[in-house]
């Protein structure tokens, strides 16, 4: 199951390698010990069974590069917190900051879910000249501020949990424009995934897992072997 785990945890870095703020999905393995069945009188005592359970999945920190794209849209964090964005299920968060203006002149990602600002959604108005967006996360429109940004962070071990479309969400309550992050204008993070060094373990971990798979199928042939082999005649 573990080794099952970290082929999909793998697998999905890679594919997610060109994803614009994606972070890396790292597993954390724990060491337990399987509960021992009380013994009968007079029988052998089993030697506690030592078992590996992948059972945390993290998000890495580590920031991507930054790539220039002119756009004035499109948005990077430089420092340690995300974007905030609504959901039907509730707030979410990325650090994926491509984003646009829907037809209500809404900010919003690609996929047209709101970007949130202090006050709520950030609205700019029709006609009304260049977005200028400060290191703050202040949206500006010829020097008026139409609101800033919600960056949030996390305490330290917070668990970040991927949310599907680029977006994370946690059962922890962020913290909400308190860290140092600063927005870079026209820029996008990409990401952080090292596809040569994720390709690497993810054919170590295909080969492992072939060779697992073929160790199990071997024994479950063997007890089907011993079996027929005790069956009276």
């Amino acid at each position: 199951m573990a080794l099952r785990r970290r082929l999909d945890v793998a697998a999905n870095n890679v594919a997610n390698s060109q994803t614009t703020g994606y972070r890396a999905q790292q597993l954390s393995f724990q060491e337990y010990l399987k509960p021992e069945k009380p013994q009968e009188i007079g029988e052998k005592p089993e030697r506690p069974l030592s078992l590996v359970d992948a059972a945390l999945r993290f998000t890495s920190s580590a920031s991507g590069a930054f790539r220039s794209t002119g756009n004035p849209l499109d948005l990077a964090i430089n420092g340690n917190a995300y974007f905030a964005i609504q959901t039907n299920q509730g707030e979410r968060y990325t650090r994926d900051g491509s984003f646009g203006l829907d037809a209500n002149g809404r900010l919003v990602t690609l996929e047209g879910l709101p970007v949130l600002g202090d006050k709520g959604a950030i609205i700019v108005p029709p006609r009304s000249g260049e977005i200028t967006i400060d290191p703050s996360g202040r949206v500006l429109v010829q020097q008026v501020e139409l609101g800033k940004l919600r960056l949030v962070s996390f305490a330290a071990g917070a668990r970040l949990e991927a949310a599907g479309g680029n977006l994370h969400r946690s059962d922890q309550q962020p913290k909400v424009n308190t860290s140092s992050a600063t927005v870079v204008q026209a820029m996008l993070e990409q990401s952080n995934v090292q596809p040569t060094i994720e390709m690497s373990r993810l054919a170590e971990l295909n080969r492992s897992y072939e060779i697992a798979s073929k160790l199990l199928k071997d024994s479950q042939d063997i007890n089907e072997i011993s079996k027929l082999a005790n069956v009276p005649e």
